[in-house]
């Protein structure tokens, strides 16, 4: 009888696991960020120099210390169409989100001229996989290196801004354009009772000197309008999903501390139709539950950080595919990660894309919503093996050193109590 109960009990895992969407309500969506192509990377050169100089070992697709060459973008742009999940069988996707970040230096320095021409190069590229994809939509959001200075953005009236709209034209609404051009951010139906709100969050950056003193905790007005947006969403019935690059909270690398309340009090209230958020800028493949995540709240929603097309410090490439239920109101039921391992396309000279992990078979989990992951969470803190499968694969599958105890209290707080406050009393 204890056999018995044992193989009922790994038929019902299987059946969760499974979780089986049928053809009509399976769809998917893909999310690439950080691409940080290097246009002066040559194959031979010294990592030290910054692989555009001097004799060494980078390798004919990248080294871990410099950027990636383009022959990394062009092949994840062309693999994709190829990488459809077996769920939705011959569906295309609903759209293709890039996060931001198309600048990198060249030859050591950064230019207008260089950040303009890579804004354009990105653009290409997405239009071309566009097009390989049959005309689905693409929505871009604009990073802190797509800029010259670097990180500096106003709340309004800057000529990244200006470039945006010009460029992505072709592949947004009309409507969307004014916005952008206004300060960066637009929102966008995206299917029937589907929402896209793209967030200008390189407003709200440490390293942004131009908004660090500004008067208001709302430069530029964007919280407002995003939550006017929201409760726009909810009157018409529709979930949201919210796209930008620096994502709030306590992370490596955030926002001025005076934002993040501010910021995430303006979706206090509707994490209940936002469905999903997707993020970059961390370099690093990872999650958060932003919003009051406390035991016994339901007012928050899983943040879902990819990690970099780029290489440096020490990563593989990689990107992610999201699944989702349009019976379950877009709710993302899991998200599969892509990689290129490095030194294996180096030695092999050519690059092969694999699958890095399923979040559903990975962690064990019925589907990607708050109440399975706030339980996942909660689970890593007892269980290290759990823990360490995040851990990981942070880095797109590249070595990553070990993380015990304090270092592990530290990144679960991070991922559940995005608020300073709530924070720091988690780790203490």
């Amino acid at each position: 009888m204890k056999c018995l109960g044992t193989v009922i009990g790994l038929v019902l895992l299987v059946v969760a696991l499974c979780g089986e969407i049928s053809d009509a309500r399976c769809e998917y969506f893909w999310h690439l960020t950080d691409t940080h192509m290097q246009s002066d990377y040559k194959k031979g050169s010294d990592p030290a120099k910054g692989c555009y100089d001097g004799k060494g070992k980078a390798g004919l697709f990248g080294d871990y210390n410099c950027r990636a060459p383009f022959a990394v973008e062009e092949s994840a742009l062309a693999q994709i169409p190829k990488l459809r999940p077996s769920e939705c069988k011959d569906k295309a996707p609903l759209f293709v989100l890039w996060t931001g970040d198309a600048g990198a230096r060249r030859f050591g320095k950064f230019s207008r001229e260089v950040i303009e021409w890579e804004m354009r190069n990105i653009t290409v590229e997405l239009q071309r996989l566009q097009k390989q994809l049959g005309g689905v939509p693409v929505y871009p959001v604009i990073g802190n290196h797509d800029s010259y200075p670097q990180h500096q953005f106003p709340g309004s009236d800057y000529w990244v801004y200006d470039v945006a709209a010009e460029l992505w034209a072709p592949l947004l609404p009309t409507d969307a354009l004014v916005t952008l051009k206004r300060g960066g951010y637009y929102s966008v139906l995206v299917a029937p009772r589907l929402r896209l709100l793209v967030l200008n969050t390189v407003i709200y950056y440490h390293s942004n000197n131009v908004t660090k003193d500004a008067p208001t905790t709302d430069p530029g007005g964007q919280i407002a309008w995003m939550r006017a947006q929201l409760a726009n969403a909810s009157a018409a019935g529709e979930a949201v999903y919210i796209a930008s690059h620096i994502p709030p909270g306590m992370t490596l690398d955030p926002f001025h501390t005076r934002f993040i309340k501010p910021f995430l009090d303006g979706m206090r209230g509707y994490h209940s139709i936002i469905r999903g958020s997707f993020w970059g800028h961390i370099h690093l493949d990872m999650f958060q539950l932003l919003g009051d995540a406390r035991a016994g709240s339901t007012d928050f929603h899983v943040a879902h950080l990819a990690a970099t097309l780029g290489i440096k410090t020490g990563k593989n490439p990689s990107f992610r595919r999201y699944l989702t239920d349009t019976a379950k109101a877009y709710a993302i039921q899991d998200w599969t990660t892509f990689y290129m391992d490095l030194p294996a396309a180096n030695k092999a000279g050519k690059i092969t894309w694999k699958q890095l992990y399923s979040a559903r078979k990975l962690y064990g989990i019925a589907d990607a919503t708050p109440a399975s992951m706030l339980k996942l969470v909660n689970s890593m803190r007892k269980n290290t093996t759990l823990f360490n499968s995040l851990w990981k694969n942070q880095k797109g599958g590249a070595p990553v050193g070990a993380c015990v105890e304090s270092c592990r209290k530290i990144q679960l707080c991070r991922i559940q109590y995005p608020y300073p406050d709530a924070y720091n009393k988690c780790v203490a």
